[in-house]
């Protein structure tokens, strides 16, 4: 199991545009050919592009891809740049008499980094991210839309004029469940919580003065200037579970694996959200395969809960990988100018 990032997937490339000098980027995951995608939105402040065209109860319409930019609102931008590559790539439906022109569809989100306190965000990262996308394991830590990502924002130190954050970034993992059937995860962790392990223990969070972590459950006064703070997860898997009413689905279990790694999440001033894709290869696996599956008038809302838990457990550990992988950056308004990476905090577990 060399690969464990989406590109492991058929037909799936994915592209970084990385500028660690504006603390910023853009990371594109790319369809050879368009697949069925899902959404489900849990953040109080989301910032997220074409999104209601991929609603359960909306015409099921395939995606060319999907994207996660920095900058905030202005990241919503990249989709243009996105969009002019797949069409010159001749990528999406065709139209007029000589079927020349090209109508790709593509969503995304965005999330709100340090980048914006250094310079505005420039859409051409969309373009840049999608020149770069490759079928390759792809890298985790302070890349594409990962570079200026960081978590424990919900106090911050010295009368609130420094922030006590620690670095994040891109994570992925994967989960096999046998027969063939793979559940895959990538995360850009920019959590206004704290990253906590299974037994509670925090790993990155809001650090204090004393370089201890801050608990949100013992917080007294809130003193902060991170307003906007986001988690976007992609899932890919390899199973055609029918409906996008199923994908939404796993996609709302997905967003279990966030619960589980962040304390808090989904609060009011994040935008966290979970987009769930299919390639859709796998007919039936559990039916045709598992020795002790049978088929019921349920069997399929089994199969649902058995690849949604699957991707909640993925989605946890890619946000875990975003933090391991990060690396520490210079910050003149981080306390002591440094947000630390967990590898070089002594303060972590």
């Amino acid at each position: 199991m060399d690969n464990k990032t989406l590109t492991v997937l058929n037909g799936v490339r994915v592209g970084h545009a990385t500028h660690l000098d504006k603390l910023t980027g853009c990371t594109v995951i790319l369809f050879d050919k368009p697949y069925q995608v899902a959404y489900k939105a849990c953040g109080g402040s989301v910032g997220a592009y074409n999104t209601e065209a991929i609603r359960a109860d909306k015409t099921s319409y395939r995606e060319n891809g999907i994207f996660i930019a920095g900058g905030s609102y202005t990241g919503l931008m990249s989709a243009s740049e996105i969009m002019e590559c797949l069409c010159r790539d001749q990528k999406g439906s065709r139209s007029g008499s000589d079927n020349r022109i090209f109508n790709p569809s593509i969503t995304g989100a965005v999330v709100y980094d340090q980048g914006m306190q250094i310079a505005p965000y420039d859409p051409v990262y969309g373009r840049e991210a999608y020149e770069n996308a490759t079928n390759k394991p792809i890298t985790s830590g302070n890349v594409g839309a990962g570079t200026g990502t960081s978590v424990g924002k919900f106090r911050w130190v010295e009368g609130g004029t420094k922030t006590g954050a620690m670095k994040a970034g891109v994570g992925s993992a994967r989960v096999d469940l046998g027969n063939g059937i793979i559940v895959v995860a990538l995360s850009v962790v920019n959590a206004i919580g704290n990253i906590v392990a299974p037994n509670g223990e925090i790993i990155a969070g809001n650090r204090d003065e004393n370089t201890k972590f801050k608990s949100y459950e013992e917080l007294i006064d809130f003193v902060t200037q991170d307003r906007s703070n986001t988690t976007i997860s992609v899932v890919g898997i390899n199973v055609d579970l029918g409906s996008k009413l199923h994908l939404e689905k796993v996609a709302h279990l997905a967003s279990h694996g966030q619960v589980r790694a962040i304390n808090p999440v989904h609060t009011s001033s994040d935008g966290d959200t979970v987009f769930v894709f299919r390639t859709g290869e796998l007919k039936n696996p559990f039916n045709d395969k598992l020795q002790y599956f049978q088929e019921t008038e349920d069997s399929l809302y089994t199969q649902v809960d058995i690849i949604g838990h699957a991707a909640a457990r993925a989605v946890q550990e890619s946000i875990y990988d975003a933090v391991y992988s990060a690396e520490s950056i210079q910050f003149e308004q981080a306390y002591k100018g440094v947000i630390p990476a967990v590898r070089d905090y002594e303060g972590s577990n």
